[in-house]
């Protein structure tokens, strides 16, 4: 220590024995950076920092300085190294750096678990940060390996200590682990864990008690969104200004005596909705909720692998707190007005950055809910459950059904929020990839499922039934999210679900949402349903007992399927008009219904071209021009759907409307129809439609060369470079 000024170094000592200090804990963490960087050996100023009671009871703040005190010290002591002078005797830096953090490890023996836990952090941060740079490891292999067990050890020692409840109020009041006001201890260290594990050989987390561990940190997230309670004040805190727009406000009423050296009085309470969004975002847990996900979503795995038994139970406790968690934000949403609320502009501008809040809170909790979904189905999908042998006859065991419904039931509470990214089916830019994988991945595996897939479609409706819920107004948002959830669902696990449930739960609930395109969500995942239903049917063998199945062995009756061609054809055709199905979609919907009534009998194809061209005969050339060449394109997309039989009349129908149509929109309908035949019609069709092409040519490419100016004869190289 010759080398280090006495005043400085003894000022530090004589702060660290005391339990307070005048002195800002920045200036304790920069002093004891430096004098631990300095010195060779840093045992003694290592142990003394770590027996120190100045950072006791614990903090935040406190914490954190110690952890920031030791990286800065690795990286210090790494360039004090480096600018030393050196000799052809000297050792290289690599091992003399190894020897100081050998002393720094030294001095931890017999400190607070606590405390050591994060000063061994400190260390790894700064190691981590040092190969991060070089490429490197700046230290030996087995001291590194030393420094992680160290860490691991502290923290079981941490969940050991901390773990149980205390059993006397004298152990809370008189010995307090935390400053008041602060996190509970475990609170702390799972804040620090999640900063600091993510850093640590997967092989040695395996050692920690996983199950425990994974229980604390979803306390910890749960206490971060106060259980779910945090919007618990939203319904009383909603009123309606006098010009109809929503303001946020709290109730007044007496304000509080301080009694007994004021009189009694009114008195006026805090804010709540304010208030309780605060106690949410305003702690040092909000900003760790991804890391605090991370770690949690990290262990899951090992834990199934480490222990399959105990590891599924676990999966299934995250994944039951998880449908809590999103349950209690869903009821509380549901009784206020802002649920029914959808432009910005029907709240008052000062209530408006508290609304914001509210929905980054919630899209918060939504993206904790994906990342910790996303590793249970990850874990689920490459390994299986412990199998119930007789000395488990008696223990309830979760499946990979059982865990997909979980998973799906969480999402469905918390579809309001997820609308908010454009729904579960969202094919745009600004989705959220992360939640579609979720999604799909947790249907993926209940579809393995039949009788799960069934009984979890029958009971969607249930929850928005009660008329005297707030479900039962269809306007509210909320509905209506739920809703374009349930149809979502649906629509992957129609091939599984029987016709019974085809007939009295999908249809009924696709049929309110079926000409409702003011709301789009809803409106085409009603019609991505039936469209799958008739999906289904096409593909289905004859003596299939599913939606699928087109008759049952032995008799003629139509299906439920068969029956409701009429009513879709007539659906899709009024939906043809402006603002409703896109040209896009009404192709494809029309194509794909053809195709599978044509499947049950050709006189169902030639049924929907009927009713087509029936249409169009009764619309106006003028007024109903743009309708009408939508339904021209449409009648050119039922080309590859319709049987052999059939094709004859339309393709008749086909030029017939070609050669009715003005100049601008023939070269579109021509190009359309060369392409419809060369790409999407059958082979055994096709030999057909390009016979009748080469009879049409002539009529059909004067139409293109009178819009192009083209001289004849070019053949039917001119219509394939359209």
């Amino acid at each position: 220590m010759a080398t280090i000024p006495p005043r400085e170094y003894t000022i530090l000592l004589t702060h660290l024995h005391k339990p307070s200090s005048s002195l800002p804990l920045q200036t304790h963490q920069s002093l004891i950076s430096h004098f631990l960087a300095q010195t060779p050996t840093p045992t003694p100023l290592a142990a003394t920092v770590i027996s120190s009671p100045l950072f006791r009871p614990f903090a935040h703040a406190k914490l954190t300085t110690l952890v920031t005190a030791f990286r800065h010290a690795v990286h210090l002591r790494l360039k004090s190294l480096r600018d030393e002078e050196t000799s052809l005797f000297t050792r290289g830096i690599r091992p003399r750096m190894t020897e100081w953090v050998r002393g720094l490890l030294k001095g931890f023996k017999g400190g607070q678990a606590v405390i050591r836990f994060v000063c061994a952090g400190g260390i790894i941060l700064g190691l981590e940060d040092l190969k991060g740079k070089s490429g490197t490891d700046p230290v030996g292999g087995n001291v590194r390996a030393k420094t992680e067990d160290e860490l691991i050890i502290a923290l079981t020692e941490i969940t050991e200590l901390y773990g149980a409840p205390k059993h006397t109020a004298w152990e809370k009041e008189f010995q307090p682990e935390t400053e008041h006001g602060e996190l509970d201890v475990l609170s702390l260290t799972m804040l620090f864990a999640a900063q600091l594990l993510p850093h640590v050989f997967s092989e040695r987390i395996k050692v920690l008690p996983l199950s425990t561990l994974s229980s604390y940190l979803m306390t910890t997230i749960e206490t971060t969104f106060s259980s779910g309670t945090f919007l618990t004040s939203l319904p009383a805190s909603c009123s309606s200004t006098p010009s109809g727009q929503l303001s946020l406000t709290s109730p007044t009423g007496p304000k509080q005596p301080t009694f007994p050296y004021d009189s009694p009085g009114p008195w006026s309470k805090s804010a709540p909705l304010p208030s309780a969004l605060k106690a949410v975002t305003g702690t040092s847990l909000f900003p760790a909720v991804p890391s605090l996900s991370g770690l949690s979503a990290r262990i899951l795995p090992l834990l199934a692998e480490s222990s399959p038994s105990e590891g599924w139970n676990t999966l299934e406790a995250v994944a039951t707190r998880l449908q809590k968690l999103a349950s209690n934000v869903e009821n509380d949403w549901a009784q206020s007005a802002l649920a029914s609320i959808e432009d910005e502009n029907d709240i008052v501008p000062d209530s408006r950055e508290l609304a914001a809040n509210i929905w980054t809170t919630l899209k918060t909790l939504l993206f904790m809910t994906v990342m910790l979904s996303q590793s249970i189905l990850s874990t689920i999908t490459y390994s299986r459950p412990v199998s119930s042998g007789p000395e488990r006859s008696s223990t309830h065991m979760p499946t990979h059904s059982s865990l997909a419904l979980s998973t799906l039931r969480t999402l469905s509470h918390l579809s309001f929020v997820i609308t908010k990214f454009g729904g579960v089916t969202s094919t745009s830019s600004v989705g959220f990839a992360e939640l579609k994988r979720v999604f799909y991945s947790a249907l993926d595996v209940l579809s393995a499922d039949v009788e799960a897939s069934e009984a979890f479609v029958k009971s969607l409706d249930a929850h928005v039934s009660a008329s005297s819920s707030p479900w039962g107004r269809s306007a509210n948002p909320l509905m209506r999210a739920r809703q374009a959830f349930n149809l979502a669902c649906i629509e992957q696990l129609v091939p599984l679900l029987g016709l019974d449930t085809i007939e009295n739960v999908v249809f009924p609930l696709c049929l309110p949402h079926l000409d409702g395109a003011s709301h789009r969500e809803t409106y085409e995942s009603a019609h991505s349903v039936i469209l799958a239903v008739f999906a289904a049917h096409a593909r289905a063998q004859p003596d299939s007992t599913t939606v699928a199945g087109v008759k049952g062995k032995g008799t003629s009756r139509p299906t439920f399927v068969e029956k409701i061609v009429p009513f879709y054809v007539q659906c899709l055709l009024e939906n043809s008009v402006d603002g409703k199905l896109t040209t896009s979609q009404l192709r494809l919907a029309f194509s794909a219904l053809t195709s599978s009534a044509s499947a049950s009998t050709p006189a169902m194809g030639k049924f929907c071209l009927s009713s087509l061209l029936s249409m169009l005969s009764g619309l106006s050339a003028k007024e109903d021009a743009r309708r009408r060449h939508r339904l021209r394109l449409v009648l050119v997309s039922t080309l590859s759907a319709l049987p052999l039989a059939v094709l004859p009349d339309a393709l008749a129908a086909v030029a017939d409307e070609i050669r009715d149509s003005e100049s601008k929109e023939r070269v579109e309908l021509a190009r359309e129809v060369f392409k419809e035949i060369m790409e999407n019609v059958g082979d055994r069709e096709k030999e057909y439609c390009l016979r009748w092409w080469e009879e049409q040519r002539e009529a059909l490419e004067g139409t293109v060369e009178a819009r192009n100016g083209s001289p004849p004869g070019k053949g039917a190289l001119t219509l394939a470079r359209l």
